[in-house]
């Protein structure tokens, strides 16, 4: 017995040192292996027209290839390029990219990493990231006191424009959750100081003539405040309108390209402190004129021409404003669920509202309609002219008897 007891420990003795052994020969692999190499990774860009990639790797095999992989949150693919270098065991490799002819979104993410290649396998460089921030200006930041993830940055030495800046979130707030279920934050608000800087960051991203943007893959909005003494009035429309882009955006997800444009900039257009003045002398001026756009073609076009894209805002903003007056604000956010699932405009609109599309557009044109000077004056006054017109009817009847005398 005891024998088999000795043998027993022997064995476990021989297994427990064999254990020992491979976790100190593993260990050992996993640190050759991860001192097999010292790599130099960087990345650097000039604003708006090139960016540069830089690897210096030393080996101890021989490299005999590298691929340089890169990608942002709003790229649908990552961009690669592979590289033939001459077999060494230390090379330098640069890759310079050409921004004008790959647009990247300013304030974006670049991830970037390498695979290198060598006689006896490969490895991937450890993955870095680089801010691509608009450095052309000093940006001054400033972030809400009661919650983390509302920043805003601007760049004029006065503070007074970050503070407006964040009153004008606060003010839309309300009116943003009376539709939207998703959260505001995060979100980076960037306010440049003239309608030319924001064009120039503007026209990365394919877009020109807008006054405001909004990247919503990045919780990113873009505004201008030109004149100091406007600046709360113009920030009280732009800023709204682009969160409310961006909160669909989040609700939406992968179907967000699929939401009536109509819809979408009708209800961004609502959600701004105060109504564009302009947008109803141009309406007014079309539905005179019987030349509307029909709402179908606003569906998932927009017009390139700024006098018709100014026609195709008025004219959402009206339509969505009657879908709330007609429906209220909980259809306008059943609406919002019922894009954000996936339905096209047509199904979109009689799911949330019963009507077709070309049903509601009659209802909405109909309510429309220029009012004559006859129908404005009997709208406004017709309780007067009722009582003024019972009153003559009373002194008639009472002079009547007297007559008759």
């Amino acid at each position: 017995m005891k024998t088999a007891v000795s043998l027993h420990r022997k064995v476990a003795f021989s297994l427990g040192v064999c254990f020992l052994l491979f976790l100190c020969l593993s260990g050992g692999v996993a640190r050759a292996q991860e001192e097999s190499y010292q790599a130099q990774s960087e990345a650097s860009y000039t604003f708006g027209q090139s960016m540069h990639f830089l690897l210096r790797v030393k080996n101890r095999v021989p490299i005999t290839g590298a691929t340089l992989f890169f990608n942002t949150p709003e790229m649908t693919s990552t961009y690669v390029v592979d590289f033939d270098v001459e077999v060494a065991t230390e090379v330098e490799l640069r890759h310079d990219l050409a921004l004008t002819q790959l647009r990247l979104a300013p304030f974006t993410t670049v991830r970037y990493w390498w695979r290198v290649v060598t006689e006896d396998g490969a490895f991937t460089v450890e993955e870095k990231t680089l801010e691509y921030i608009d450095d052309r200006f000093q940006w001054q930041t400033l972030e809400t006191v009661e919650e983390e993830g509302i920043t805003v940055n601007w760049t004029a030495a006065d503070s007074s424009l970050g503070q407006s800046a964040l009153d004008v979130v606060a003010e839309a707030r309300p009116r943003l959750e009376e539709i939207f279920t998703s959260d505001l934050t995060p979100v980076e608000i960037y306010i440049y100081p003239s309608m030319a800087d924001l064009r120039t960051a503007l026209r990365l991203t394919g877009r020109d003539w807008v006054g405001a943007d909004a990247i919503p893959e990045l919780n990113v909005v873009l505004a201008t405040a030109v004149n100091p003494r406007t600046a709360s009035i113009d920030l009280g429309q732009s800023i709204p309108h682009e969160l409310s882009h961006l909160l669909l955006y989040r609700m939406s997800g992968a179907n967000y390209e699929d939401v009536p444009l109509w819809f979408d900039e009708g209800l961004a257009t609502l959600m701004e402190s105060s109504a564009n003045l302009g947008y109803e002398d141009v309406l007014e001026q079309a539905i005179a004129a019987n030349s509307t756009i029909p709402l179908a073609e606003l569906c998932q076009s927009w017009p390139a021409a700024e006098a018709q894209a100014r026609l195709a805002y008025a004219q959402s903003a009206s339509v969505v404003r009657f879908i709330r007056s007609e429906y209220g604000n909980r259809t306008l956010q059943e609406m919002a669920h019922v894009f954000a699932d996936g339905a096209d405009c047509e199904s979109g609109v009689r799911r949330a509202l019963g009507l077709s599309a070309s049903e509601l557009e009659n209802a909405w044109l109909q309510r429309e309609q220029p009012v004559s000077a006859v129908q404005r004056i009997w709208q406004e006054y017709a309780l007067w002219i009722l009582l003024m017109g019972g009153g003559f009817g009373m002194m008639g009847l009472l002079l009547l008897p007297i007559r008759r005398k």
